[in-house]
Order: structure tokens, then sequence, then C-alpha cells
């Protein structure tokens, strides 16, 4: 039985083979096998790097766009806010009566100027 489990060698032992070719052979396929695999995920770390890079800058960029958004926001509820005070000045009756008589010469109708509407 001990016989039986006596490992064969691997190399074949032919006048016309040479063990060190075939060694060198292996080897080199191996360490090719190993640089290609290390170059593939090298170029997949680098793309995500560079795919992480411009994900921050375009982050910073929305940044900034929307603060210069939020100025231009708070600078249109101003306007209007002075829109709707100004609106309101141009409605009010007794500052209308009063821009009449400076302005246009106005003054409050005579009774037979006055028409009843019913």
């Amino acid at each position: 039985m001990n016989r039986a489990r006596e490992t064969v060698p691997t190399h074949s032992m032919k006048p016309g083979s040479d063990f060190s070719i075939q060694q060198k052979e292996s080897v080199s396929a191996h360490i090719g096998a190993w640089l290609v695999s290390a170059l593939f995920l090298g170029s997949v770390f680098v793309m995500c790097a560079i795919f992480y890079v411009w994900l921050y800058a375009q982050q910073v960029q929305d940044g900034y766009h929307l603060a210069k958004i939020y100025e231009e926001n708070e600078l249109q509820r101003t306007v209007q806010r002075k829109l709707k005070l100004e609106w309101s000045r141009f409605r009010d009756p007794t500052r209308l009566e009063e821009i009449g008589q400076k302005e246009f010469g106005l003054a409050p109708p005579r009774p037979d100027q006055q028409i009843l509407v019913r």
C-alpha cells in the first residue's frame, strides 16, 4: 500500500524534455496572469477614483448653483414685498383722493354732478 501512495513526478524524464523550460513557462504564465489581473483591478480602482472625484466636483458645483438660486429667491421675495406694499398704498382711498387733488386737480363732485345708480 505504501507504494500506491507514492507521488508520481509531474515532469517528464524523457531524453528530449527539459524540466527547467516547462517550469519557467509555468512561472511566467502565472506571473502574466497575475499581472493582467493586477492591471485590471488597478484600472477599475482608477476609474472608481475618477468617478468619485467627478461626483464630488458636481456636488460642489450644485452647492454653488443652489446658493445662487437661494439668493435670487430672496431678492425676488424682497421685490414682491415692496410691490405689495406699494400696491396697497395705491389702493388706499385717501391716498387716491390726495393724488387726484394734487396731480390732476380733481375735487369732490358737486351735488348736480352725482348720479345715483341702483
